[in-house]
């Protein structure tokens, strides 16, 4: 019996002798096995890294002339195919995305643009995303930036962050300015919009920023510096529809104030210059009201509905009078 006893004992004790062993060859094996991990991994960075230094058409050096020569299609061809081999390079990811964005610039609108453009975003998050810093980290976040404010609105707080981050890193293109006086209008930011517009307008004067200026101060109602602006766009402007969005917007200001005389000549030089705008006319309308003479109201908004037989509001207006 005690011998049955220490038999069994013996063969636990050996059982649990060989579980142990078997634990420590698996986990001699794992070590093993992780340590020939790391090194394939790190010798095949290696491999890649040569590879590319070897083939003197995918170095960084011929990559950089390629691109100074201005040949961004076979840039982006080379940063292509040199992501192939090093998917994570830093350099080639944030080259291949400023490559894709300006021929994406260069292209009409339609699905190759879009294509680009998508590179290009993907491309550039994607170098930004690495651990360390970009040596072109400032000009990577201004065509991110760019690129987000293209998107449209949704996308317009990604701009301003994009770009005042590249300003902080000391990129500072030509127009930035510009895109983050629009883009914190965008996001109805108008008194630091109202910044960057001043900047802007030293910087590189233009109509169209003359009046986005003026329509954010209007916002914050600082009157009198949008009448000054707006009648600057009206002086310098050559494009009709400017000018005619800049008299609307001085009509407005001239109700608003009482100034109906001054509201009717502006309204008038709108429909002298472009008898079919339909909302010039309305707005005579609301001004032949305004002076108490409903016939020529009346008049003024059949001709509304004529130009735009769906304006609800001179419908409105006209079957009120019935």
């Amino acid at each position: 019996m005690k011998s049955g006893v220490k038999s069994r004992a013996r063969n636990l004790f050996k059982g649990r002798g060989i579980l142990r062993n078997i634990s420590l060859l698996t986990a001699i094996v794992i070590l093993l096995l992780g340590f020939g991990a790391g090194f394939y991994f790190f010798w095949a960075k290696q491999q890649q890294s040569q590879s590319l230094q070897d083939n003197p058409k995918l170095s960084r050096q011929y990559v950089l002339q390629t691109w100074n020569s201005g040949d961004k299609a076979l840039t982006l061809e080379l940063c292509k195919a040199a992501l192939e081999q090093s998917p994570f390079d830093s350099f080639y990811l944030s080259m291949f995305g400023i490559a894709s964005y300006y021929l994406a610039a260069d292209s009409s609108e339609g699905d190759e643009r879009q294509v680009l453009m998508e590179g290009a975003l993907f491309s550039l998050r994607k170098a930004l995303a690495q651990q360390k810093r970009l040596p072109v980290q400032g000009q990577v976040e201004y065509l991110l930036g760019k690129i987000y404010f293209q998107k449209g609105a949704p996308w317009l707080d990604l701009s301003v962050q994009y770009l005042e981050r590249s300003i902080e890193d000391g990129y500072e293109a030509k127009d930035s300015e510009q895109f983050l006086a629009l883009g914190y209008a965008g996001i109805g930011d108008h008194r630091v919009a109202i910044q960057h517009f001043e900047k802007a307008l030293v910087q590189e004067p233009s109509d169209i920023l003359r009046l986005s200026a003026a329509i954010s101060y209007k916002e914050l109602g600082e009157l009198d510096k949008t009448v000054e602006y707006l009648s600057s766009s009206i002086n310098s402007a050559s494009d009709g529809l400017l000018v005619q969005r800049a008299r609307f917007l001085l009509g407005e200001i001239a109700m608003e104030k009482g100034n109906i005389t001054e509201a009717d000549k502006l309204y008038r030089s709108i429909v002298e210059t472009d008898p079919g705008s339909a909302e010039g006319w309305y707005h005579v309308g609301l001004v032949a009201e305004a002076l108490k003479d409903p016939i020529a109201a009346r008049a003024a908004w059949r001709k509304t509905t004529n130009i735009d037989p769906n304006h609800i509001e001179a419908r409105k207006k006209l079957a009120e009078g019935l």
